[in-house]
């Protein structure tokens, strides 16, 4: 009877074991993941804020060669 509890303890201590193994893998995956959703958002916010410093930049260029000629 004793032996068959310890067998059974063993056994449910290696499928813990395999779940513990598989949740870290899929934490760590995760944690990747959600890194690079956060770096997605800053670089769009520089994209966005290069296009609107160049448009300014190019207007007031226009400005200034229109008033030339």
């Amino acid at each position: 009877m004793a032996e068959r509890t310890v067998t059974e303890i063993l056994e449910s201590l290696a499928r813990i074991e395999t779940n513990v193994k598989t949740i870290a893998k899929n934490s760590a995956d995760h944690e990747a993941r959600l890194r690079e959703l956060e770096q997605k958002n800053g670089k769009r916010m520089d994209a966005l804020s290069l296009a609107a410093i160049s448009a300014v930049v190019v207007g007031v260029i226009g400005y200034a060669i229109g008033k030339l000629f």
